[in-house]
């Protein structure tokens, strides 16, 4: 019997294995693909590094503590990556990064500016709960919304604010209204609106995360888990590789996987999680000449403006090493929940509305692709009324002791999020196996 089955190896499960293997339990990772990491994945081409899930992860001291015990050095990203751009009516203006840049920025109108000025003296909701869309037009405006907010939105879920909730989809902006009346008012008294954090990658891609954590812990490729019973205290997993017991088992599968899983342990609980919807992706790599862009992180793409990209990332200037010296990185996203269609266009035609964008965009001539990837599932989407699935996992936990859940439909959608709830986790699973009850099993 092992003390621990995780089941999925993407950075969730990858995480919580190696806190726990390196607190001395015998923990086993199964991992039905050939290459661990769910969408973190990291493609070698023809001299170029093509990140085809996440770009980066934002840092802050925890995740960079964790990095230190895994033993992998980051890689910081250039001074550039701090100028971001946000496309309005045919140009791209960079984002205001000071209340001085912000007033005198062309990004929005002096009426929308004004908006702003009277946030601190907006009421909060007497709603129990709104969407993103709701709550930043009540105390920020309608074009605060569609040029900043929104864009926003888009490049961190590929989602539509309309739907999304502002209580979990954002909830530390949320939780600034909550606690100090006013976002403005939260904002000087913490020092900061948004997350803190260096903005990072390695040397190789962010799939040497990956393989650095696999490396440190016991993990067996292209072995699906078919079924998890939970039977005399224990649970029995059947897997394409055999059977295994254990103590404990963490399922850090996406939700529609988790779904499946759960069907022996809660028919309805697998049920509900199977509904949760994820934003559809698809990703493009192309090739453009040196000195063809503008220095900085990229630009995102206001959905008022029209047009079918969601952002690019300059890629080649936020690290070094992704490019030839000659030549400069591209990575444009597409889809979302706004324009879940383009998932299942042909690759010709998905090219074509790229490269005619991004020449109306950024004037670029000669756009060279080289890379198309397609997630179909790609962002778990926190919408309206989404805390009845943290309600039914909490509860499923506590009605069967020794299953914990984990994944970026839970803990925050980001890499940093993942790593984060990871320490969480893993306390949760040892505080378990070391209980009197655990100690007791046969």
């Amino acid at each position: 019997m092992i003390d621990v089955l995780v089941v999925g190896s993407g950075i969730s499960g990858l995480s919580v294995a190696f806190h726990l293997t390196k607190k001395g339990y015998d923990v086993l990772v199964l991992e039905k693909e050939e290459l661990p990491g769910g969408n973190i994945q990291t493609l070698k081409k023809n001299s170029y590094i093509l990140e085809l899930g996440p770009q980066t992860i934002l840092a802050d001291q925890k995740v960079q503590e964790f990095l230190k015990e895994v033993g992998i050095e980051p890689q910081y990203a250039s001074e550039s990556s701090k100028i971001r751009y946000i496309y309005k009516k045919g140009r791209l203006t960079p984002l205001p990064i000071s209340p001085i840049k912000f007033f005198t920025s062309p990004l929005l109108s002096l009426g929308a500016k004004l908006k702003v000025l009277k946030e601190p003296f907006v009421s909060p909701s007497v709603k129990t709960e709104e969407s993103i869309a709701e709550f930043v037009k009540r105390r920020l405006g309608r074009e605060f919304l569609d040029y900043i907010v929104a864009p926003f939105i888009s490049g961190v879920y590929a989602g539509n604010p309309e739907e999304l909730s502002v209580k979990y989809a954002v909830r530390r902006v949320y939780e600034l209204e909550q606690r100090f009346g006013s976002l403005i008012k939260g904002a000087i008294k913490l020092k900061a609106l948004g997350p803190a954090g260096k903005l990072i990658s390695f040397e190789n891609g962010n799939h040497s995360l990956i393989k650095h954590l696999a490396s440190r812990v016991r993990l067996e490729r292209e072995n699906v888990v078919l079924r998890i019973r939970r039977k005399d205290g224990v649970y029995h997993v059947d897997a394409k590789g055999g059977k295994h017991t254990a103590r404990s088992v963490v399922i850090s599968a996406p939700a529609t996987s988790a779904s499946y899983l759960l069907r022996e342990i809660s028919w309805s609980v697998s049920e509900e999680f199977d509904k949760i919807y994820y934003a559809p992706i698809v990703v493009l790599h192309a090739v453009v000449k040196k000195g063809s862009i503008p220095p900085g992180f990229g630009f995102l793409m206001p959905r008022v403006e029209g047009k079918r990209i969601l952002g690019v990332l300059f890629s080649s200037q936020l690290f070094p090493g992704r490019a030839p010296e000659d030549r400069e990185l591209l990575t444009i996203y597409m889809g979302g929940a706004t324009d879940p269609e383009v998932i299942d266009y042909e690759d010709e035609a998905l090219y074509a509305t790229a490269e005619k964008e991004l020449k109306e965009v950024l004037g670029i001539q000669g756009v060279e692709f080289i890379n198309l990837t397609r997630w179909k599932r790609a962002i778990p989407q926190y919408t309206l009324g989404y805390g009845k699935y943290l309600d039914l996992a909490r509860d499923l936990e506590k009605e069967n002791p020794g299953l914990f859940l984990t994944g970026n439909y839970l803990y925050g959608v980001s890499v940093a999020d993942c790593i984060r709830a990871s320490y969480e986790v893993s306390k949760k699973v040892e505080g378990y196996l070391n209980s009197t009850t655990a100690k007791h099993f046969p």
